[in-house]
């Protein structure tokens, strides 16, 4: 028996006094404010934005979907990049062997859902901005309609510097800010907060991000006590280490309309060219492009030393070089389970045993742990037994599943409640255009003169005059 851990004065996280503490006291206001409205439209669920177009969707599974996802590019009109995007699966195994530990293993998603689990964003400020918000609707359990008021976010922000040069010869200055669409919404699965993000950029980019927060799952110690699989973080409480994996799940569609078998994937390491006569300096590198021509070839795994990505290409159009046309996938940082082969989660979750699947589409081939993953393993269920069907990828719909996990070995600073971590992923267009798509985006005027925005030492900075923030 272990006894109960004394009372911690710092395990409270509720504002001031209620906390036991004291607030900061020099935060400023910072209003975000649009005079003129967003530049986004919205019309029933379809959403047009910087020449990027696409449909919003919801399951009590996955939560937000994204549907028909397209560019639209001058006289070349409208381009596909994406049927379907969304995360499907979420894995939390813990590395701590001892009871209860060594049985957390969820499924986040598969076994209680992520979209059902989803915030009401009426309850805090999670977005700033002009906002258009989406309700969630689903069945829930006795068969009737569920309702989430707010559950998706739609906003804008600024994004630092999107494009910059100054020509040293002429002192000619050129500047663009960034600016992207954030499409989100967050969940709480017993003790952890996750935000998922889609971002679209002015260049072309999506990035895919989840945020991860909340409270650590603990275990109680006896006095004097440590384990070798957690951190001890408060007088008799320690939290173990674990995991956190995600897929993402993307039915590819690069200049494809629906129905057409015209992507191919291909790999790409960056290479150091052997000492020769082709590189007498020891300098030389080069990217070496792999075709993945079945699905058995394309189980595949993040290297950092080759700078590894994949480029989902379309076989049938060429930019103005003549080079396929395509996306890039390219990994942020990403792990493997740190567990054995035999270990019992992965009877269930084989499909974390690597980084990258590619698929053929098949209709009923949502879920990586098959459609009830509580039963499994079962015959036939799951992408590591779809896999062994090994269809061709030569010209086919294919289907991109990336896993990217984060190992968490908790720090003092994680209690008692921890700061947004992150992880995700990038889709960035690789020839798809014939240059930069962001050259068009126009100067932002400067808002102020310089001498006023300027603040002195030990001056009050000049208020800005309040603006009406406007809503959706």
């Amino acid at each position: 028996l272990v006894p109960l851990p004394p009372a911690d004065p710092l395990r409270n996280y509720t504002p001031g006094e209620t906390r036991g503490g004291i607030d900061r006291s020099d935060v400023k206001p910072l209003h975000v404010v649009q005079p003129e409205g967003p530049s986004f439209r919205v019309n029933g669920h379809f959403v047009e934005w910087q020449k990027w177009n696409f449909r919003i969707g919801f399951t009590p599974r996955e939560g937000l979907v994204l549907y028909s996802v397209a560019y639209v590019d001058g006289n070349r009109g409208r381009r596909p990049v994406a049927h379907r995007l969304s995360f499907v699966e979420m894995v939390v195994p813990y590395g701590d062997p001892n009871d209860p530990h060594y049985r957390k293993n969820a499924f986040d998603a598969g076994e209680d859902g992520l979209g059902k689990n989803a915030h009401s964003l009426k309850k805090g400020c999670d977005c700033l901005g002009y906002i258009k918000y989406f309700d969630a609707h689903f069945t829930n359990f006795t068969g009737g309609v569920e309702t989430i008021e707010n559950c998706v976010c739609l906003h804008e922000e600024d994004h630092g510097i999107l494009w910059k040069h100054q020509d040293w010869r002429t002192g000619l200055a050129e500047v663009r800010r960034s600016r992207r669409l954030t499409v989100s919404f967050m969940c709480t699965v017993a003790n952890y907060e996750y935000g998922f993000f889609w971002y679209f950029y002015q260049d072309g980019k999506i990035e895919a991000e989840v945020k991860l927060t909340g409270i650590l799952s603990l275990g109680a110690l006896l006095p004097g006590e440590s384990r070798k699989y957690g951190t001890t973080i408060a007088p008799g409480l320690y939290a173990p280490v674990h995991q956190h994996f995600f897929v993402a799940r993307m039915d590819m569609g690069v200049d494809c309309r629906p129905g057409e078998p015209f992507n191919q994937v291909v790999e790409v390491n960056v290479k150091i060219e052997d000492p020769g006569k082709h590189n007498v300096h020891n300098n030389a590198f080069y990217a070496e492009e792999t075709l993945l021509r079945s699905e058995m070839e394309a189980m595949r795994d993040c290297n950092p030393l080759s700078v590894r990505h994949w480029i989902v290409q379309n076989t049938r159009t060429v930019n103005r070089t003549g080079q396929l046309t395509g996306y890039k996938l390219l990994p942020c940082s990403n792990c493997l389970p740190l567990a054995g082969p035999d270990a019992k989660f992965l009877r269930r979750a084989a499909f974390l045993k690597h980084n990258l699947w590619v698929t053929s589409f098949a209709r009923d081939e949502l879920f990586p742990g098959g459609e009830f993953p509580n039963q499994n393993p079962r015959v036939g269920e799951g992408l590591a037994t779809w896999v062994k069907k090994n269809r061709p990828l030569e010209e086919a719909d294919v289907v991109l599943w990336y896993v990217f996990g984060v190992t968490h070995v908790p720090r003092l600073e994680d209690w008692p409640v921890m700061p947004v971590d992150r992880i995700g992923f990038m889709l960035m267009p690789h020839g798809f255009f014939n240059c930069s798509p962001a050259v068009d985006v126009p100067p932002i005027a400067c808002e102020m003169d310089s001498r006023d925005s300027d603040v002195k030492d030990n001056v009050v900075a000049k208020p800005i005059q309040p603006t009406l923030v406007a809503k959706l």
